[in-house]
């Protein structure tokens, strides 16, 4: 018994370390397309210069990520994954404003929480016409995911049509808090920002 538990042990072990690898591998992927974007711009970067950067085949970087743009967004989708969550396991649930605001503050200590990161990416995005949009996409596609997971953590018995009207105002008031944040270089506190947005936002609603 003792050596099926040790066996058990040893492989979980080794998953961990395989994982922890392959996060060390992206993470330095991911460091050095960001470098060689800012120095020589995105769409003048290839897959190839990255790759060579980091001393690995193109094959080797395609098992990691599947293009550039997912280097450079994939950290805004992942934190929309992690909001929508959030949202469905742990966001408080008495009424659907207050299960979206917590769930907005949850992804907004997200982004504070990687800073750096984040306003390197935006830089990059904003400096190149051909993705600037699809950066502003990228904010908007979680949407549809919310406003299901909300309305069903809500057992259904909420109107769909009017959750996701709720869940497109208020994903409205993030990304407007996120850009202010982003274009002043990230120093305010967002979290700020956001509560601003959405008071103005129901403030704005109240009258309609």
């Amino acid at each position: 018994m003792s050596d099926i538990i040790s066996s058990q042990s040893d492989a979980i072990q080794l998953l961990s370390l395989r994982e922890r690898k392959k996060q060390l591998v992206q993470t330095t992927i991911a460091e050095t397309a960001l470098r060689l974007f800012q120095q020589q711009g995105y769409e003048q970067t290839s897959i190839q210069d990255i790759a060579e950067a980091v001393m690995m085949s193109t094959r080797t970087f395609f098992r990691h990520f599947a293009s550039k743009e997912e280097v450079l967004f994939g950290p805004t989708k992942a934190t929309l994954t992690e909001g929508v969550h959030f949202l469905q396991h742990a966001a408080p649930i008495e009424t659907p404003r207050t299960a979206l605001k917590a769930t907005l503050e949850y992804m907004a200590n997200r982004y504070q929480q990687q800073r750096e990161s984040f306003l390197i990416r935006y830089r990059v995005a904003v400096q190149t016409p051909s993705i600037a949009s699809f950066y502003v996409y990228a904010l908007l596609e979680g949407e549809t995911t919310m406003s299901h997971a909300l309305y069903t953590r809500l057992e259904n018995t909420a109107n769909q049509e009017e959750i996701d009207a709720l869940v497109a105002i208020y994903m409205a008031a993030f990304r407007l808090a996120l850009i202010a944040w982003l274009e002043h270089e990230a120093q305010q506190d967002l979290l700020s920002l956001l509560r601003k947005q959405l008071d103005i936002f129901s403030s704005l609603f109240r009258h309609i």
